[in-house]
């Protein structure tokens, strides 16, 4: 079983200078890729991680030999084809910048960014995505209009919080439920990542069986005394009931592994072996108006 994404770095803002450095990553087997990114550095509009922080949205960059890109040839030799960008705020200052790295082989799955056109209060479209293989389904998402509340990204902007929807292919909430079964997607996360009136800002994530996003999917919440993290949703590829997996704990405290470091610094975070399986769990903060609103947790 393939995986859709390769890679995931955070790069944050270092403490001497004003250029982004590499604050954790995952990269598999990637070692050759590993070594030619560790010790770089990203000023303001620089490479992608500095022209994501300088442009405050997402960037997706479909082809690794754009000019933007500063390790085109160590991507040619990991078989990378795709980068997607994530700047994370707190406000108006830059908390860190995520980067997903996808395969150049066929695969299955999506990452999207969702934005409300002309400021519009009402109503998603797509901004741009990175849909694999799946031509005639990146035409369809081309062409709709998702109402706020409906659908995967108009519910995230909505509840102003992370959804996971199952079972892709069945649910009346996801409205590309019939191209989804046809092309094998089974969990869609959506995110959050600005909900400012003048510019909302939804990414997606649908994955597929066959290729998956991720193994584990899961958000949790600070609990109603904001003293711990509680399991509030989640699926695994396995089938493992995570609600059970978790019950009887008495939530994550601040700093503990990857999901309360997120919470405490408000930046994300990688660690392998937080659950003792090995499995690198990536955590990414999701902030409203200057609080955690979830941590949403991919085990890669």
């Amino acid at each position: 079983m393939g995986q859709f994404v390769k890679a995931v770095e955070v790069w944050i803002p270092g403490i001497r200078e004003l250029r982004l450095e590499l604050g954790s990553a995952y990269y598999g087997e990637l070692e050759n890729f590993r070594h030619a990114s560790e010790g770089m550095t990203f000023g303001l509009g620089e490479g992608l991680p500095g022209k994501t922080w300088e442009k405050g949205r997402p960037v997706i960059l479909k082809d690794l030999h754009d000019p933007l890109f500063q390790r085109t040839e160590a991507a040619d030799r990991a078989g990378l084809a795709c980068a997607v960008a994530l700047p994370v705020f707190c406000g108006e200052f830059l908390q860190a910048v995520v980067v997903m790295y996808c395969g150049s082989e066929t695969a299955t799955g999506a990452l999207e960014v969702w934005h409300n056109p002309q400021q519009s209060d009402f109503e998603l479209r797509l901004e741009d995505g990175y849909f694999g293989d799946l031509d005639r389904f990146e035409w369809i998402t081309r062409k709709l209009t998702i109402m706020r509340g409906r659908g995967l990204p108009g519910q995230a902007w909505s509840d102003a919080a992370p959804v996971i929807i199952e079972n892709l292919g069945e649910s009346t909430a996801f409205l590309r439920a019939s191209k989804a079964a046809e092309v094998g997607m089974t969990t869609g996360l959506a995110i959050p990542l600005s909900l400012r009136e003048e510019d909302v800002q939804i990414f997606t994530l649908l994955s597929a069986k066959g290729t998956p996003i991720a193994n584990r999917f899961e958000i949790w919440k600070p609990d109603s005394t904001r003293q711990s993290l509680e399991f509030v949703a989640g699926t695994a590829i396995s089938g493992e009931n995570l609600m059970q997996r978790y019950s009887g704990q008495n939530g994550l405290k601040g700093g503990e592994s990857a999901l309360g470091q997120a919470w405490v610094t408000g930046r994300p975070a990688i660690h392998v072996g937080d659950f003792g399986d090995g499995a690198a769990f990536f955590a990414l903060p999701v902030i409203n108006q200057g609080e955690l609103a979830a941590v949403v947790g991919l085990v890669l």
